[in-house]
């Protein structure tokens, strides 16, 4: 893995995060969090929940 690569995954985890931080402001339900971050990072289910309980 290239430096470059390594860069633009932590870029879209700080992405992941910062919705995922957005979503708990608006008090959006955990289920609505990981359906919009599965939709608009093309996660599964699963990584969507590792994303999710990783913020708890």
């Amino acid at each position: 893995m290239t430096l470059l690569m390594r860069d633009r995954e932590n870029q879209k985890i700080g992405k992941i995060f910062g919705a995922i931080s957005m979503g708990k402001d608006l008090d959006l339900s955990d289920e609505e969090i990981i359906s919009r971050l599965q939709k608009k990072f093309n996660l599964t289910e699963e990584q969507a929940r590792a994303y999710l309980k990783e913020t708890e």
